[in-house]
């Protein structure tokens, strides 16, 4: 091979390791300001064990009741400032064992939040979004909130820990959402890897699709708790990519336990 063929190999290997080098820079930048982005973000959320409440003081022969809240964890919101920041914020997602605490969006579609973040940033991170279609008050049968998979391990990146580790669902099952309005407690009863176009994905609207939609999950789970789940419950799906450019994805279904006004 000549001199002048392999002076030209070398010069597109340098390119491409320029190219990949910047790709690689410009990544990792992404995830740093993505990270302090949502770390900024906190600061308008308290997280606190809910506490015993007493009824307000009655006659001195009357038996003071006490009301202990059914949901263990509360996030204090400041709705009003995130709202602020963005008015397409509709709540707060908190799943501990996962270092999950992200305020979920919902835009005119389920693309705009795939690259930019909760302020409007363009950033590859993008933001904790639900589905377009679903209801902000999470009324209905299967909402379902999307997040990227980062290799860094935040926004939904650690969801595929519960594929390889089973123990940490089964020490803490239990993920919450809290809107301006209520308290939400879900505890998780299936956990999978699916494709981008499967059932997984269909809004269900009457009763009988959402049998059928149980079934469905019973049969694609790979881990299945012994939750008895409804047609009558409502459920949410946290939903990510399963690998770098892959139509594959990993699936976390939650059933509603327990729900508070706020």
């Amino acid at each position: 091979m000549s001199n002048k063929i392999w002076g030209v190999i070398l010069v597109l290997s340098l390119v491409i390791a320029g190219v990949s080098g910047y790709n690689v820079i410009k990544l990792s930048s992404e995830y740093r300001t993505g990270i302090e982005e949502y770390a900024a973000l906190e600061e308008y959320v308290v997280v606190e064990e809910t506490h015993v409440e007493e009824e307000p003081a009655v006659k001195e022969e009357e038996v003071v009741v006490e009301k202990e809240s059914q949901i263990p964890v509360l996030v204090d919101v400041r709705y009003e400032v995130l709202e602020s920041i963005n008015d397409d914020f509709v709540s707060w997602l908190y799943y501990e064992p996962l270092e999950i605490s992200y305020p979920v969006v919902r835009g005119n579609d389920n693309d705009y939040y795939t690259s930019y973040t909760f302020e409007g940033t363009k950033n590859s991170s993008g933001a904790i979004f639900m589905d377009f279609l679903n209801k902000p008050d999470y009324s209905n049968y299967n909402t379902i909130i999307y997040g990227h998979n980062m290799r860094n391990g935040t926004m939904f990146g650690s969801l595929k820990k519960l594929l390889n580790d089973e123990s940490l669902i089964t020490v803490d099952p239990y993920f919450y959402v809290f809107t301006e309005d209520k308290s939400y407690m879900y505890e998780i009863f299936a956990v999978y890897v699916t494709k981008a176009s499967s059932q997984t994905y269909d809004l269900i609207k009457d009763e009988a699709g959402q049998e059928e939609y149980l079934d469905y999950i019973d049969g694609v789970a790979t881990w299945l708790s012994d939750k008895e789940v409804k047609a009558s419950d409502k459920i949410v799906t946290l939903s990510t990519c399963h690998g770098l450019h892959s139509n594959n994805r990993t699936v976390v279904h939650g059933v509603l336990i327990a729900e508070e006004d706020r």
